[in-house]
């Protein structure tokens, strides 16, 4: 059985420039690769430079990170190298990683990383991120976009956080507010395709191999499609059905 995003024990490499689309996973977490020991220093090794918060100081609500707290992160390079460190948060929408180097400054990193696990270390939360460029079955067009790995399976959701700026220029005051807006994008690997499902239908019609186990599933937890863990739940569920 072959899944979306998968890497060897042996070669991380192979997961970044071996990757068939053909139903085959992104990352192999039983192989144990985002706990490798053999890490270089992100600080050490990681070429950036000093970020300038000059395009965000008009932002008055939400944040270009898709979290704005620094995490604990494994980072991979488009050779396999690895990379490990305590401060490092994902700028989605510049489609940016940033760090703290050893003086405190933030710095963007130019090494181009191609995977990542960053870790909520007070709530122990993991969220895996992939660039579309590793993705052979992504439309080109995603190629410099970060994809969040939400199930890693035969048929694999990934979750693009799409984020936008608002203007609004106030009443009292001539300055011009922004405000970042998130929509959540969902895309679905499935029959050699990476296809974004629009709605809660599209996700459905997907699986009408399997509607009558399908419907059933929605049917008895409840499933609207109106929060991402009813989207996992369903791929989940419909990987569980074509296993059996």
């Amino acid at each position: 059985m072959r899944y979306l995003l998968t890497a060897t024990g042996i070669a991380l490499s192979c997961l970044l420039t071996g990757l068939s689309g053909k139903g085959q996973q992104i990352v192999d977490v039983s192989k144990n690769d985002f706990a490798l020991s053999m890490d270089h220093d992100v600080r050490s090794t990681i070429t950036g430079m000093v970020y300038q918060n000059v395009k965000y100081v008009r932002v008055t609500e939400g944040s270009p990170f898709f979290m704005d707290q620094w995490m604990k992160a494994r980072l991979f390079d488009a050779d396999g190298n690895s990379y490990a460190d305590n401060a490092v948060r994902l700028n989605l929408m510049d489609n940016q990683v940033h760090f703290l180097d050893a003086s405190g400054n933030e710095i963007v990193a130019t090494t181009p990383v191609r995977l990542m696990r960053l870790t909520d270390t007070t709530t122990g939360a993991q969220y895996t991120f992939i660039m579309g460029d590793r993705l052979p079955a992504a439309d080109k067009s995603l190629a410099k976009t970060w994809f969040q790995v939400l199930v890693n399976d035969k048929v694999s959701l990934c979750l693009q956080i799409k984020k936008t700026i608002h203007e609004d220029l106030s009443y009292r005051s001539s300055t011009t507010e922004e405000q970042i807006i998130n929509a959540n994008w969902y895309f679905v690997q499935i029959n050699n395709s990476f296809v974004r499902v629009k709605t809660w239908t599209d996700l459905l019609q997907l699986f009408n191999d399997k509607k009558d186990a399908v419907d059933s599933f929605v049917h008895d937890h409840h499933l609207k499609g109106k929060s991402t863990e009813d989207y996992i739940q369903l791929v989940q569920f419909y990987n569980s059905s074509i296993k059996s």
